[in-house]
């Protein structure tokens, strides 16, 4: 019985030892080092994780340690991934070591930051899935990041803003408690962009309280939910708001700042206030567009100020692109089947499950076999036959065992098939993703030809109708503080003194480029074949094309009323050029020629 005593003594310390093995790792002080670093100074994390060579570290432990580490410092540092070969080492090891919770979290993080830089995003899904799952309960900052990480997925991939904001609202509780501000005002920014889901006045507030606390902490976020609240009184159609938060950005950041969105609204809101001028001094500085948002917003302000112009064909082509680039974005969106991803999770998690159950059911055995093995040292007489009929049924558990094991196998492999088609998949659609990424190359090529053209024939017919209405000026005796066109068109009315304006050659010389420049070179071509026309006669063509008013054009030519300037007008078409049709239809079939 003594003898009993002690092997079951030995036994049980030996179990111990076993369940014990999965304890805490001392791990190499130059990486707890760069660790520390990590979230203040990333870079200077990532130069001491490089300057530790893989080989010269003692254990597995340390090389996984590093592996995780480098990941994290090269994603902090934007440094794109291309192989998940370091985040599965890591991975694995803290997968087969449960005491370390926290760095298997961050590891099941980092292995979704590397799945979604590497084009996977339902795979990204599921392991920040398993990072909130696995996370510690007062793993605060883990929580918070994950659930940061999954609501940015929603935004980019899956179309569900109410997920969005869930998980936003999430994430900032986490960070809130260990008082995270720049995370915080991500989380609380980001839900104040979802105005149809919280309501606008609740968005409203979350985007003031992200900008405050960012210009508290002098955080560049500031100008991005800035432009975001910009936008919102934009479309409530508070132009005076949405212009004056506009051009404080304008004014503060110009010079460090990548966002163009505020641009665009601080432009349309000067033209709904019918502020022309301010719009067009705002216009030069907007960047050249550098994603396809910005172009459709290009679009909008072009066909804005066509519709204030009264170029109505201008117009139906700019708002026709504006619509065409939006309905490209909203079919080159991916949409991504939810359910799909969370039946994923589901199978993943059941399969994890799983496996512990193996693994506790192993531990079992062997430390039933163990005890029996002891009891057969102890009484291997009494107890033969009752070990023969344990064995039997032993047996019976392993064919049972190895049968459970095959069904698992069996769901690995259709698993794997699976992968290995949506893998498929993914490829011809990033394959069709290629193709419209270079349609879309050779769109904003033309269009930025096209852009450059309309900016040369808005600036030069700008800068003849400024000489113009300068020479007006002078003319008139009254000294205007204010001058508009039709305050100087009235003391050219009123004022007997005032006989004739002769516009500078450098007015016609601005207006036939503007003219050639709209209608490919019309002006030229009248020239050449008709040269019967005088000089007077190609300039009274060169306002016609313009489309200025009768009153614009007896200034101009020296007429002396409306009557004789419609008159010469039809004269000009009718007679001197011999057509039998109106200017608008001899543009028309003059332009048919460049487009086919």
């Amino acid at each position: 019985m003594k003898h009993l005593l002690t092997v079951i003594l030995v036994l049980a310390v030996l179990a111990a030892a076993v369940a014990g093995c999965g304890g805490a790792h001392r791990y190499d002080a130059r990486l707890a080092a760069a660790d520390s670093l990590m979230q203040t100074a990333p870079d200077s994390a990532l130069a001491i994780v490089q300057a530790v060579c893989r080989d010269s570290l003692a254990g597995e432990g340390d090389r996984a340690y590093r592996a995780l580490l480098l990941t994290q410092a090269r994603y902090r540092n934007y440094i794109t991934a291309t192989s998940d070969s370091d985040i599965n080492r890591a991975l694995a090891w803290y997968r087969a070591h449960s005491g370390e919770c926290e760095k298997l979290t961050r590891a099941f993080i980092y292995k979704g930051a590397v799945m979604d830089e590497l084009g996977h995003p339902d795979s990204a899904m599921l392991y920040y899935k398993q990072a909130e799952a696995t996370a510690d309960p007062d793993d605060y900052f883990n929580l918070g990041y994950s659930n940061l990480r999954i609501a940015e997925l929603f935004q980019s991939y899956f179309d569900n803003d109410s997920a969005v904001v869930a998980k936003m609202k999430t994430a900032n509780c986490y960070f809130k408690e260990i008082d995270d501000t720049d995370h915080m005002i991500t989380t609380i920014g980001a839900q104040g962009a979802y105005p149809n889901i919280i309501g606008w006045d609740s968005a409203r507030i979350y985007l003031e309280n992200a900008i405050q606390l960012a210009k508290e902490f002098n955080s560049i976020k500031s100008i991005q939910y800035q432009s975001k609240l910009a936008g919102m009184y934009f479309y409530a159609k508070d132009y005076v708001k949405a212009k004056e938060l506009s051009m404080e950005i304008f004014n503060k950041w110009k010079e460090d700042c990548n966002e163009q969105q505020f641009y665009y609204y601080a432009v349309r809101s000067y033209i709904r206030l019918n502020l022309i001028d301010s719009a067009l001094q705002v216009l030069p500085m907007i960047p050249e567009p550098i994603n396809i948002v910005d172009s459709m917003n290009h679009c909008l302000i072009m066909a804005e100020f066509a519709q204030v112009s009264h170029h109505h064909n201008d117009y139906v082509r700019y708002n026709d692109s504006a619509n065409a680039i939006n309905r490209r974005i909203l079919r080159e969106s991916i949409s991504s089947g939810l359910s799909e991803t969370e039946l994923k999770w589901e199978a993943d998690k059941q399969i994890t499950t799983l496996q512990q159950h193996s693994r506790a059911n192993l531990y079992l055995l062997s430390c039933i076999l163990l005890m029996t093995l002891a009891i057969f040292f102890a009484a291997f007489r009494l107890l033969k036959k009752r070990i023969r009929n344990y064995q039997s049924e032993l047996n019976d558990s392993r064919l049972e065992l190895e049968k459970i094991l095959q069904n698992y196998e069996k769901s690995i492999v259709e698993f794997e098939a699976e992968q290995d088609r949506n893998r498929m998949l993914l490829a011809q659609k990033n394959k069709e993703l290629s193709e419209l990424d270079k349609k879309n190359r050779e769109l904003e090529s033309k269009h930025a030809d096209i852009a450059a053209q309309v900016s040369n024939i808005v600036r030069h017919r700008y800068l003849a109708m400024r000489e113009l209405y300068q020479d007006i000026r002078i003319k008139s005796k009254r000294n205007r503080n204010v001058v508009t066109l039709f305050g100087l068109l009235n003391d050219l009315s009123n004022e007997n003194s005032i006989i004739r304006l002769t516009p500078k050659e450098s007015f016609w010389s601005n207006l036939k480029i503007s003219v050639d420049g709209e209608f490919h070179g019309i002006a030229s071509f009248v020239e050449q074949e008709y040269p019967v026309l005088t000089v007077k006669d190609n300039h009274l063509f060169l306002l016609m094309c313009a489309g200025v008013s009768n009153q614009i054009i007896k200034l101009c030519m020296g007429y002396t009323n409306d009557v004789t300037a419609s008159k010469n007008k039809k004269k000009l078409i009718a007679k001197k050029m011999g057509l039998d049709i109106k200017l608008d239809e001899f543009i028309e079939r003059y332009l048919q020629r460049f487009t086919g």
